[in-house]
């Protein structure tokens, strides 16, 4: 766990041990409670701890405090740790994060890791259409209604959630989500974003891909057996993803160019089943 997240949760556990009733984790620190990819700048320093109304909110050093409506919240206890569910934070988050931010936590909200584990997330795109009916007057509820629209399941992480909403923004049609790719009958590889009609694979690679040889082996395994089966690999690593026009995307629009829909047959391409 990185150092900062730790500290904070240990914050939370100090404050969740004088049993304060009533008293609930909400926006940025439920965020980082329930794992939610919240972006670095937004990691907060204080504690954000949020009441029901009639309860006053503390006062005191160090916390945040915020006043709620009871009505339409949800709350729930992670390891000890009362706070507010995971879409009401997203909804709550609303109003500090942008568009591509909202969506990476909404993919997540209702991905988990099921795509490698089997076991579903236990909420859905309802639960999160619930939180925007909800928070429907809260200041940022505009971006909260375009992230809804965008979020898909499947992503399995935030950059390859920001990754597909750059090229959807610029355009470009929507890629598949970990994609798991067939040939002659045997799973080959599952990749992070793919144009299976053009057999074009897209693959994050983050800074630890670079330091750790066995995944630096992988990787090139990889990219040869989606090679051998007519696909081409595209890789991006963060510094494709920075910038106002990100690098990624007229990356991915030459590959689509030089990709020809007429290479694909059927059993190249699978389904996420």
């Amino acid at each position: 766990m990185d150092a900062d997240l730790s500290d904070h949760i240990e914050m939370c556990r100090a404050y969740a041990a004088q049993h304060r009733v009533g008293h609930y984790f909400s926006h940025e620190t439920a965020a980082l409670i329930h794992r939610l990819p919240l972006p670095v700048h937004r990691h907060p320093r204080l504690l954000h701890v949020a009441v029901f109304a009639p309860r006053k909110p503390p006062q005191m050093r160090g916390v945040a405090s915020h006043e709620l409506q009871a009505v339409g919240h949800r709350v729930v206890t992670i390891d000890g740790l009362p706070c507010v569910a995971p879409e009401d934070v997203w909804a709550q988050l609303s109003g500090r994060l942008d568009v591509p931010d909202l969506v990476a936590i909404g993919d997540f909200i209702i991905t988990g890791d099921e795509p490698y584990s089997g076991e579903a997330s236990p909420l859905g795109p309802a639960d999160l259409e619930r939180a925007v009916r909800h928070h429907g007057r809260r200041r940022g509820v505009r971006n909260l209604r375009l992230a809804l629209d965008l979020v898909r399941f499947g992503s399995l992480s935030p950059q390859e959630s920001l990754l597909r909403v750059e090229l959807v923004g610029a355009g470009l049609p929507e890629p598949e989500l970990n994609f798991r790719v067939k040939h002659d009958g045997r799973l080959i590889a599952m990749v992070d974003l793919a144009y299976p009609e053009r057999r074009l694979a897209i693959e994050y690679l983050g800074d630890h891909h670079r330091t750790d040889s066995d995944l630096y082996r992988a990787d090139i395994h990889r990219r040869e057996r989606l090679a051998s089966a007519g696909w081409n690999t595209v890789f991006l690593t963060a510094a494709d993803l920075a910038g106002p026009v990100p690098r990624a995307v007229p990356l991915i629009r030459a590959a689509l160019k030089r990709s020809s829909p007429d290479l694909f047959t059927p059993e190249i391409g699978v389904s996420h089943e």
